[in-house]
């Protein structure tokens, strides 16, 4: 985990340096980034974080309104992770596809990285959007957003992943109608830090 939090704030003062001409005193600032925090890497080191704890993972499943709990491996949970691990989001590998933005939250009290398509997206990139929460004091990475669209017999999904750094995560499934509505169909969330 240190390794992750040395690499945030690295990106972090890589990327401020590196912009610091075209700073204004605007709120949020759009770029074209050389490069995007390395999303996927962090979920891994995190796994690997949750892998070296003697924790089990609480599951917490939510359906029409109704929870149901219970205590799952960290093999299961890794499982239902697999989708957010693909494609991969690395320093580069999306630069020609989307547009980062930046700006101090002061609700959140987070330095927050934001990632937009800056064209079309062809059908390989599922991915619709992400955003990165650092902290500005120490310049660990809080949370992780990540938005996917997906088919599932038939039907057209979203699905929402949201990593709170050393202590849940939550996937969020909502289906996508035909007339344009959304519909929440489940949420699920593990917890291993109580």
């Amino acid at each position: 985990m240190n390794k992750f939090s040395i690499l945030a704030i690295g990106l972090f003062i890589l990327n401020s340096c590196s912009n610091s001409s075209k700073k204004n005193n605007t709120p949020e600032e759009k770029t074209i980034a050389a490069s995007f925090f390395p999303v996927t890497s962090f979920i891994k080191g995190q796994i690997i974080v949750l892998d070296s704890l003697p924790v089990t993972p609480l599951q917490i499943t939510t359906i029409k309104g109704k929870s149901d709990s219970i205590w799952i491996t960290k093999e299961g949970m890794k499982k239902m992770l697999l989708p957010f691990l693909t494609p991969v989001i690395n320093e580069t590998n999306l630069i020609n596809f989307f547009t980062e933005t930046k700006f101090k939250d002061q609700t959140l009290n987070a330095i927050t990285f934001t990632y937009d398509p800056s064209r079309i997206l062809p059908d390989s990139i599922p991915l619709r959007h992400w955003d990165v929460y650092v902290n500005p004091e120490t310049g660990n990475v809080e949370k992780v957003y990540i938005v996917k669209t997906t088919k599932e017999q038939g039907q057209n999904l979203t699905q929402q992943l949201t990593w709170q750094t050393n202590k849940l995560v939550k996937i969020t499934t909502i289906l996508n109608t035909t007339n344009g509505d959304q519909a929440l169909l489940k949420e699920v969330v593990f917890i291993w830090n109580f």
